[in-house]
């Protein structure tokens, strides 16, 4: 299970002009590396992404084992951490 107290920081809800990211991104995220990476750009307006995001905001870090089977998901958590120099 996911550690408890973890679920995303609120009101985080999407900056002006970058097509409605997922509201509210884990805590140390190094924004604006990501936000320069074209292809985790993409991704976060793809409904596929956006759901898998809600899910992880929601449900804590944990929820991430439910796509450990997703390669195109997996890619992109890696891309992320690796954006954020985890």
């Amino acid at each position: 299970g996911g550690m408890p107290g973890m679920g995303g920081m609120p009101g985080m809800g999407g900056m002006p002009g970058m097509g409605g990211m997922p509201g509210g991104m884990p805590a140390g995220m190094d924004f604006s590396k990501i936000a320069s990476d074209p292809e985790i750009m993409a991704a976060m307006q793809n409904p596929k992404m956006m759901a898998v995001f809600a899910d992880i905001q929601q449900n804590g870090p944990g929820a991430m084992m439910n796509y450990a089977n997703d390669p195109e998901v997996m890619r992109l958590v890696t891309k992320i951490q690796g954006a954020m120099g985890q």
